[in-house]
């Protein structure tokens, strides 16, 4: 009995002088690892976007997107292809291309397709795209991390809620302040919840429907932002895959000859 007693306190007396695990991440190194969990060479997805006003379905869109992410040169690519019944036989289309290197404004271009020509248009990060509540400025999702400050709110480990602010020198950004809402998976984070104000206005985005991709990468199946006077805009995420970069497929050229479509290999 003695011996067993000796054993538990010299036990207990190791435990209490075993050095301290690792220092807990301060709230730059959780939205660290958020990003990182974008930083993928080239995804595509496949979904539908449909806007509503008071509750009643306002417009609807299929779309197909691609992002490229170019880590020597930390440059992010994002091109979207919209497409919208306009009736039985009739389809209207809409492409959008910008590129966005650190801390700067994006490039964007359009696609006109009556004109069949492509513009590069004044970009101007809090206009809706499409008249949604989706902004141009939420498509660089990797890049826009780095426009603010980040400190916590709530150092819960598992699921942290961060405070983001417009760093000082920074071109101007859309949100005067952001709250992101993660939860831990493994070693990397996912941001579950988004809330910025705009010109004064709460937006809430939330993100739902998890699923890994490839291990250790995960995607959402469905993005909800919510506006004011009862707007919000949803995606529907029904395919996600990573895939080889194909940077023919992001240049101004291809908006005009070539429609976006998932890898033949993701089919």
């Amino acid at each position: 009995m003695k011996t067993i007693l000796l054993m538990f306190a010299l036990a207990c007396h190791m435990a209490f002088l075993a050095p301290p695990g690792r220092a807990a991440l301060s709230a730059e190194e959780v939205v660290a690892r958020a990003r990182q969990q974008l930083c993928v060479p080239a995804e595509f997805a496949l979904g539908e976007m449909k806007v509503y006003r008071r509750d009643r379905l306002n417009r609807s869109y299929s779309f197909v997107l691609g992002r490229l992410w170019d880590a020597g040169t930390h440059t992010e690519y994002v091109r979207v292809d919209f497409q919208t019944a306009i009736d039985s036989s009739v389809h209207a289309h809409h492409r959008y291309l910008l590129k966005r290197a650190a801390r700067t404004p994006a490039t964007q271009w359009f696609y006109l397709p009556a004109l069949r020509r492509v513009r590069i248009v004044p970009y101007q990060p809090d206009d809706p795209l499409l008249q949604s509540d989706y902004l141009f400025y939420d498509l660089t999702a990797i890049q826009n991390f780095g426009d603010y400050r980040y400190r916590f709110l709530d150092a819960d480990p598992h699921t942290p809620v961060v405070e983001g602010t417009p760093r000082e020198g920074a071109f101007p950004v859309p949100y005067e302040r952001t709250v992101f809402h993660l939860e831990r998976r493994g070693e990397t984070y996912l941001v579950t919840a988004l809330q910025g104000i705009t010109r004064g206005i709460e937006r809430r985005t939330r993100f739902s429907g998890f699923s890994e991709v490839t291990p250790g990468r995960y995607r959402p199946q469905t993005l909800t932002i919510s506006g004011a006077d009862g707007a919000r805009t949803e995606l529907a995420f029904r395919h996600w895959t990573f895939s080889t970069p194909a940077p023919q497929l992001v240049t101004p050229a291809s908006l005009e000859t070539q429609a976006l479509t998932l890898p033949a290999t993701a089919r």
